[in-house]
């Protein structure tokens, strides 16, 4: 009984530490005719409906990439359903380089967590039986987790082209702001890594 209330008690341990909300780069490309990123002015954009957000995370990304500005505060009048007002406003503003990130998912996922058992002979009856009862009273389990993705992609604006994708994915993370200040620092991690920014 006291070795399935440990095996429990580890695996729910396990379990914890397994889910700790810190975004993982899924997949990420990048243009092969681009060895670093040169932009004299970057503009920061994150999609969001949430003002208070958009700017914390465009004010994070414009601290941690050279010659980037947040969108909200350089281009608040920025069309985005006029594209000739919006290239005409980015080309007098001088921005040859944009970077936008975006939610693009969040959904539960729920695994079924069966009870590990092994089969092991018995010497006694009294050992058997006991093992017995504890498993029928602790079966598996289902654990429900929150995976939120966001996709991230680099312009360039003078050529209208995509030069660098990524998609981050966060488990269950603790809270909005975390995701956010996280999934900037793995997304400017990953860009310091391929040597894209320094």
């Amino acid at each position: 009984m006291r070795r399935v209330r440990l095996l429990g008690a580890l695996l729910a341990g396990t379990l914890a530490c397994a889910t700790g909300g810190t975004p993982d780069l899924e997949t990420s490309w990048r243009d092969p005719s681009v060895s670093t990123l040169h932009f004299r002015r970057m503009l920061v954009s994150y999609v969001s409906n949430d003002e208070s957000v958009r700017q914390r995370v465009e004010d994070k990304l414009a601290k941690q990439i050279p010659n980037s500005f947040p969108a909200y505060r350089v281009a608040p009048d920025l069309n985005l359903r006029d594209r000739h007002a919006a290239s005409a406003l980015l080309r007098e503003k001088m921005f040859d380089g944009a970077i936008v990130m975006r939610v693009v998912d969040a959904q539960d996922r729920q695994t079924y967590t069966p009870l590990t058992t092994w089969y092991t002979g018995y010497p006694s009856f009294y050992g058997y039986l006991g093992s017995s009862w504890g498993m029928v009273q602790r079966p598996g389990y289902v654990v429900t987790d929150r995976v939120v993705s966001v996709e991230t992609t680099i312009y360039s604006l003078n050529d209208d082209k995509l030069l660098w994708a990524a998609r981050t994915r966060t488990l269950n993370a603790n809270s909005s702001s975390k995701l956010v200040d996280e999934t900037v620092d793995a997304v400017v991690r990953a860009l310091r890594g391929q040597r894209l920014i320094m």
